[in-house]
C-alpha cells in the first residue's frame, strides 16, 4: 500500500472515530441507535474503491473496541462491521452494473445512480443480516454477556432488525454518495469517481 492510500485510510478512519459517539435512539428497538460512522466508510469506498473503504471499516472496528469499550463490544463492533460489509457489497455490485452498462436505458433512472446504490445496499444488507443477527443472538452474545436469549425473543427481534438494517442503508448510502460526489468535484476527482459508478 502506498503513502497516499495509508493517509486516506487514516483520515477517513479518524472521521469514523469522531462520529462514533453520535447516537440517535431508535423508537422501535430500545437500546439500539442510529449512528453516523458508516457514512465516511461509504464515502471512502465510493471515492477510492473497495480496498480503501474496507480498510477504513476495519480500522474503525479496532478503534471502537479500544476507545469505546462496552460489555458486548468484542461481539457488537465486528457485528456492525459485517453489516457494513453486506451493504458495501450491494454498493459494489451496483457500481459493477453501471460500469458494464447493464442498467435500464430509462434516462431518468440512469441519471440517478444513487437509487441503484441505495437499493442494492439495502437489498444485500437486509437479505444477509437477519441470518447473521440470529446467529449472533443465538451463539455469540450469550458468550459475551454471560446470559442466553430464548428462541421466541430472538425471533421477535427479527422484524426490528430488518427495519434497522433498511433504514441504516437508506440514509447512509445516499448521504455517502452525495458527499463523495461533492468531494469528487472539489478535489477534481470527477473522472475517477464516475468510472467507479
Amino acid at each position: 500500500m502506498n503513502t497516499k492510500s495509508l493517509m486516506l485510510i487514516i483520515v477517513f478512519a479518524a472521521l469514523t472515530v469522531v462520529l462514533n459517539p453520535i447516537r440517535i435512539p431508535t423508537f422501535y428497538w430500545p437500546g439500539f441507535f442510529y449512528r453516523l460512522w458508516e457514512i465516511p466508510i461509504v464515502v471512502a469506498f465510493l471515492l477510492f474503491g473497495p480496498r480503501i473503504g474496507i480498510s477504513v471499516a476495519s480500522l474503525n472496528v479496532l478503534a471502537q473496541i479500544m476507545l469505546f469499550p462496552i460489555p458486548a463490544g468484542i461481539v457488537a463492533y465486528p457485528w456492525g462491521f459485517v453489516a457494513t460489509l453486506t451493504m458495501l457489497l450491494g454498493v459494489y455490485i451496483a457500481q459493477k452494473l453501471f460500469r458494464q452498462g447493464l442498467l435500464p436505458e430509462d434516462p431518468l433512472v440512469r441519471a440517478k445512480p444513487i437509487l441503484y446504490l441505495t437499493s442494492l445496499g439495502i437489498a444485500f444488507r437486509t437479505g444477509i443480516m437477519p441470518f447473521v443477527d440470529y446467529s449472533v443472538y443465538h451463539s455469540l452474545l450469550p458468550i459475551a454477556l454471560g446470559r442466553s436469549f430464548t428462541e421466541a425473543y430472538i425471533v421477535a427481534l427479527i422484524p426490528p432488525m430488518i427495519v434497522f438494517n433498511i433504514t441504516v442503508a437508506l440514509y447512509t448510502v445516499p448521504i455517502g454518495y452525495i458527499i463523495a460526489r461533492q468531494l469528487s468535484k472539489s478535489l477534481k476527482l470527477g473522472s475517477s469517481f464516475n468510472s467507479k459508478l
